[in-house]
């Protein structure tokens, strides 16, 4: 079997992340591999590192919206998979998909496209720009031989949104699952709390808020540590030195490995505004981690008897507060996280589910 993946960027997030973990999967199974991708980055360099994958840098792929771009990019993809000939093309990202859907048309290969959070999902402020991605996920939903999606909030969304069909029936929930985690030895919290975001600094993960909301708190009883860098990192920096936390609240930088950091806080928050399946969560259960999070996306379904979901900055300040106050909370519902991990959310859960509908879409038809 030959898969070619396809996403957009090569930035490194959640997306990216399954790319990798899928590529690495299937050269361990003995296929081949193809990855495509619009720019460079961190995941083409980490891609380019697994032996035997073939690696095709195409930069007409962006994520803006260009016209002239988008069509060269649909050509040049098509000309690729006539070329390599895929048994399988896996599509990542809203622009790859529509791209990727285009180009294979009328081609023989069959073409999955994975959801990591519609375009036009729930937080998005812009109402046009959510009509015009939803219009155009409709345009290409004919293309797409299966329909992944990493939450049962994406799949709901779809099926609201009249992107995916009930008839049709080619549409699957595979969560996203995180590796097994480091050994390390989970001792019962003490003050003050150590609590830990690990997450691009961006409008949609909304840091500004986390911090806010840990500014009415005992400084005496807290510490809280953001990992990550991007283009709202300054913003905080100077929020976090206004508001005099620069005590309280550390910035730790971009870590490619963030297994550290979750060995050696205590509470894991997600102060997001919408999101597909965050794989940040994920690996918090996987050590043990209590979870606070945004009452967003997918969540829900990560966050259950092991945290709490937020819906205002009033409400996370409480929710901390909480745990402050009841530290020997903090490792029975740690304990429910890493249950809930251990039976859904496990790399190897993922990998496998995903191979499976792979080799349901390729076997031969049966003849009558």
């Amino acid at each position: 079997m030959k898969v070619l993946y396809c996403i957009t960027s090569a930035s490194w997030g959640g997306a990216q992340l399954n790319v990798l973990e899928l590529c690495q999967d299937q050269i361990r199974r003995g296929n081949q591999v193809v990855f495509v991708v619009g720019n460079k980055g961190r995941l083409l360099d980490l891609v380019s590192k697994v032996e035997g994958v073939k690696v095709v840098l195409m930069p007409e792929l962006r994520r803006e919206v260009s016209p002239i771009n988008d069509v060269k990019a649909v050509f040049k993809l098509r000309s690729l998979i006539k070329q390599e000939k895929p048994d399988i093309i896996h599509l990542h990202s809203s622009k790859a998909g529509t791209v990727g859907r285009l180009a294979a048309i009328n081609l023989r290969c069959k073409v999955i496209f994975t959801v990591h959070g519609w375009a036009f999902t729930d937080g998005i402020s812009s109402v046009k720009k959510k009509s015009i991605f939803k219009w155009i996920e409709k345009i290409v939903a004919p293309f797409a031989d299966l329909y992944i999606c990493v939450s049962e909030f994406d799949q709901n969304i779809g099926l609201r949104g009249k992107v995916l069909k009930a008839s049709k029936e080619n549409y699957v929930v595979i969560h996203n699952g995180a590796p097994k985690p480091k050994e390390f030895d989970r001792r019962p919290a003490t003050l003050p709390v150590r609590l830990v975001m690990t997450a691009r600094f961006s409008k949609q993960k909304d840091q500004t808020s986390l911090i806010r909301a840990v500014k009415s708190l005992d400084k005496s009883k807290y510490h809280l540590s953001l990992v990550g860098d991007g283009e709202t990192l300054e913003d905080n920096q100077r929020l976090v030195e206004e508001l005099r936390l620069t005590d309280n609240v550390s910035f730790e930088g971009f870590k490619s490995d963030v297994s550290d950091s979750l060995i050696h806080n205590d509470v894991y928050i997600l102060s997001t505004h919408y999101e597909g399946l965050p794989i940040s969560i994920i690996e918090a259960m996987s050590y043990k981690m209590p979870i606070i999070a945004t009452d967003v996306g997918g969540n829900k379904e990560l966050v259950k008897d092991n945290g709490y979901l937020i819906s205002s900055i009033s409400d996370l300040t409480q929710r901390i507060q909480y745990l402050i106050d009841h530290p020997d909370l903090i490792g029975r519902l740690g304990n429910a996280s890493y249950e809930l991990y251990k039976n859904e959310y496990t790399l190897e859960h993922c990998l496998d589910k995903t191979n499976f509908y792979y080799n349901e879409l390729i076997k031969p038809e049966m003849s009558i």
